[in-house]
């Protein structure tokens, strides 16, 4: 049996390579076509009727833009106006782009198809932050979030803004840049290896997942990283020599697995959404801190003690992932200041949870909360993967830099205490 383990998981690594070739062949070539600033003196300001509604957009090109204050579309208006017309501009982190965001889940893949994303800032945005912060900011939706069509208004700083784009970014292109094309039988492929791997462990588990990924696609990239993660912690606890950095190795290919899953026009230009994310980030922890309350002898108060310890820390775990984390001003030069220096800025989490990996609970109750500081790391590494938007090999630089920087930190520390001692 663990000969046949080695087979299969050998074959899924090769496969993960192969996979990750042809991903980062694809990511340069999306980034060798360039990025393209809308030149608004060519917006053709116009407007349709639909039902008693007048709703403005503009013409651009072979493009149709909505306008960015159009927040009085309701889904049906919505619908009705993607019926009439073929490529669609939306306005990320504009009014109706939020809104767009609460569409996206009612629309067909026909309607979504029409549309792609174009980044933009609003003017009290441009009065809020320096050109630096701005620069950085249309720097991360064309690297991080392949967006490659910049929307900037009407401002007295919109020319300088411009101008330091062009100068850190050498890749402008007059023309809107051609997306590039994918191959549709790599998510069927992906989810077929990913059963059969799966299948090594528990083979029931395999069927199912392969129905959720046929049937109920939009669940089943979570699923699959919530499987994912608890294989790879069982497998990390029953690891004699505790070699993390093979663990991270392994959850990498694991990662590079799951994102060829959701390998698709939808996901990776974030036009679709998936389901669930959040039941990633605590079904590993929550389940280990269910399992460790009735397994060790707490009294009462050790048990209302750890609920609360969590119950605390979980609920600013959560607030800080996924699309409703927040940062100061302060954290958000810190991220430009790791992303201009290293391309991608490791994980916070991450780094948080590299401390319960390199040292060791003082007592046995706190060793509850540090099997859940290290759930954390195999979580989030998968949960960077699930960021189909984001180029694959910034979330392989992210892991790794979060390894790295642990690990230096790890040693300089235990350098000073040899010192100290």
């Amino acid at each position: 049996m663990k000969k046949y383990k080695r087979i299969i998981f050998l074959i899924a690594t090769i496969y993960s390579i192969f996979l990750l070739i042809y991903i980062v062949f694809n990511d340069y070539s999306y980034l060798k076509s360039g990025y393209h600033i809308i030149n608004n003196n060519l917006l053709k300001k116009q407007s349709i009727m639909i039902g008693n509604k007048v709703i403005e957009y503009f013409n651009y090109y072979d493009y149709i833009l909505i306008s960015e204050n159009s927040t009085n579309l309701t889904l049906d208006d919505f619908k009705s106006f993607l019926s009439k017309h073929e490529n669609v501009l939306v306005a990320e982190f504009s009014d109706f782009g939020y809104l767009f965001d609460k569409y996206k889940v009612y629309l067909n893949k026909d309607e979504l198809n029409k549309i792609r994303y174009a980044h933009y800032i609003k003017p009290k945005e441009i009065d809020k932050y320096s050109i630096d912060q701005i620069e950085q900011r249309f720097w991360r939706a064309f690297n991080e979030r392949r967006i490659n069509i910049f929307y900037i208004p009407d401002h007295e700083k919109r020319n300088l803004i411009i101008t330091n784009i062009k100068e850190r970014m050498k890749s402008y292109n007059s023309n809107i840049p051609n997306l590039p094309k994918y191959n549709k039988f790599i998510p069927i492929s992906s989810a077929i290896i990913n059963s059969i791997l799966i299948s090594v462990f528990i083979p029931l588990l395999s069927i199912i997942y392969l129905i959720v990924f046929f049937f109920l696609n939009e669940w089943s990239y979570v699923l699959l990283a919530i499987i994912f993660s608890f294989i790879s912690w069982i497998k990390w606890k029953n690891d004699k020599e505790k070699n993390i950095f093979k663990f991270v190795i392994i959850n990498i290919i694991l990662g590079i697995l799951l994102y060829g899953t959701g390998y698709s026009y939808l996901l990776l230009y974030k036009i679709s959404v998936i389901r669930g994310v959040k039941l990633l980030l605590i079904t590993l922890p929550f389940v280990l801190f269910i399992i460790q309350i009735k397994n060790f002898s707490l009294n009462k108060k050790d048990i209302i003690l750890s609920a609360f310890i969590v119950l605390i820390f979980g609920a600013y775990y959560i607030i800080r992932s996924g699309n409703f984390g927040f940062a100061s001003m302060y954290e958000r030069n810190i991220r430009d200041f790791l992303e201009k220096a290293l391309i991608a800025r490791p994980r916070f989490k991450e780094l948080f949870s590299y401390f319960f990996i390199f040292t060791k609970p003082p007592t046995k109750f706190y060793s509850i909360f540090w099997n859940i500081g290290q759930s954390i790391l195999f979580v989030s590494i998968l949960d960077t993967f699930l960021h189909f938007q984001t180029p694959i090999y910034l979330g392989i630089l992210r892991t790794l830099y979060a390894f790295l920087l642990s690990f230096l930190i790890y040693i300089i520390i235990n350098k000073i205490k040899k010192i100290i001692k």
